[in-house]
């Protein structure tokens, strides 16, 4: 899911020089934020097939945790195909309100049609744009971003999580999930990804890389509340974090 994109809200960073392939850190993708959005607007057919099922169990139980009210509203950041946009569609009820984000054309033309055949997108919208500079305002009961914010560098995810406390209300609660690297850096599945992503012609285009998923939140000025790790299929580490504007 791609929360990057060029355009009137697209800016520039050191990383996003066509050489940056060869700058690859843990705190940064190396490669160019738009390449990124591109990617996965090629790939959003693919995505509900491919990827969607593998990232359900975390979905599942970060949407439970965030736990969206009747008459709430929610914005996702990086809301891919829609599977947690109509979930939370139907959380929040009629009276609620959800705006689903993500920069990648296709990505956005799946999740309206997702919410368009479930019938909700009375109380459903979604915009294409960049993350790390909304083009909207809040307030927003809550913000949802899973399995986007590895996306961005530790830099870029500040500028994205400042963003999602400009349009959260005060009391407002931020719900994140992500491939999470704390404590695992040594583990046999991260040290084979990383390899993979700094070796493998090309699959650093998808921008998806283990981060420090407490640390980057709370570098944002978040106060966390709840922190819940996993291993999806006892390989994969990940940690979803719920917290509150500092």
């Amino acid at each position: 899911m791609a929360l990057t994109g060029g355009g009137a809200h697209g800016h520039r960073h050191p990383i996003a020089s066509p050489t940056a392939e060869a700058a690859w850190t843990i705190d940064a993708p190396g490669v160019p934020n738009r390449t990124i959005a591109r990617t996965y607007d090629r790939l959003s057919w693919l995505y509900d097939h491919a990827v969607a099922p593998m990232e359900a169990p975390t979905r599942a139980r970060a949407l439970a945790l965030l736990d969206a009210r009747p008459g709430e509203s929610v914005l996702e950041l990086g809301c891919g195909s829609g599977q947690a946009l109509l979930a939370l569609a139907r959380q929040v009820g009629p009276d609620g309100r959800v705006v689903g984000l993500d920069a990648a054309p296709g990505m956005v033309e799946r999740s309206r049609r997702r919410l368009r055949q479930a019938g909700v997108d009375d109380r459903a919208a979604v915009v294409l744009g960049d993350a790390r500079r909304l083009p909207l305002d809040g307030p927003f009961d809550a913000v949802y971003t899973a399995e986007t914010l590895e996306l961005f560098s530790r830099s870029e995810a500040r500028d994205v999580l400042a963003e999602a406390s400009r349009v959260l209300r005060p009391e407002g609660r931020l719900c994140v999930a992500s491939m999470d690297r704390a404590g695992h850096e040594a583990s046999a599945f991260v040290t084979a990804y990383e390899w993979v992503y700094r070796n493998v012609p090309g699959y650093r285009r998808l921008g998806c890389r283990p981060i420090e998923v407490v640390a980057t939140v709370e570098d944002a000025g978040f106060v966390v509340e709840t922190v819940e790790t996993d291993v999806r299929w006892g390989v994969w580490p990940t940690a979803i974090v719920v917290a509150r504007p500092g």
